[in-house]
């Protein structure tokens, strides 16, 4: 019923638990678990909107311009098209993750989602814009940008000779198809 994922999680949350209550008492146990129940209360609603989202998008998503332009062999042209769409993605996991899911289901290929996940990472405008824009001298944003565009290729080209050489695998890996 439940993902081993979850238990694994949940053990090492009870065991951290114990050794902060063995370390420095049930006080800053009960502190620490009241900021991690706010952290759930403040994200909640945005993990179940972004599952909503995603759920939906599978459905609405068009499985064949979705095949067409960003499946499993597109090479460069895929891997373009994610790319600028992991730049100008805006929002943070609780976006890109949902969404990666949603065009993997509509036939979206390993190594583009690769490609689309690291430039998100590497090279998302918003925040390149807000933040590193905002306190960094433009020629080091320019520099970091340039050392870090051929990365999404290289990972989502990697990742494509993966799922071609080891289709099985892949299949196992891979728990959202």
């Amino acid at each position: 019923m439940f993902d081993p994922g979850f238990f694994m999680v949940l053990s090492v949350s009870v065991a951290g638990a114990l050794l902060v209550w063995r370390r420095d008492g049930a006080g800053r146990m009960i502190e620490i678990s009241a900021e991690g129940i706010a952290l759930i209360v403040s994200i909640g609603p945005k993990v179940m909107a972004a599952v909503l989202l995603a759920a939906w998008l599978r459905l609405l998503l068009p499985r064949d311009k979705i095949g067409k332009y960003l499946g499993g062999r597109q090479g460069v042209r895929g891997m373009s098209i994610a790319v600028i769409l992991g730049i100008i993605l805006p929002g943070g996991p609780m976006t890109a993750f949902p969404l990666s899911i949603a065009l993997f289901q509509a036939g979206a290929g390993f190594g583009v989602l690769v490609a689309f996940l690291t430039s998100w990472l590497l090279l998302g405008a918003n925040r390149t814009i807000v933040w590193e824009m905002a306190f960094l001298d433009y020629s080091l944003v320019g520099l970091r940008y340039a050392l870090c565009l051929p990365l999404p290729f290289l990972f989502g080209g990697c990742a494509q000779l993966f799922e071609t050489a080891f289709p099985d695998t892949f299949r196992k890996v891979v728990r959202w198809h």
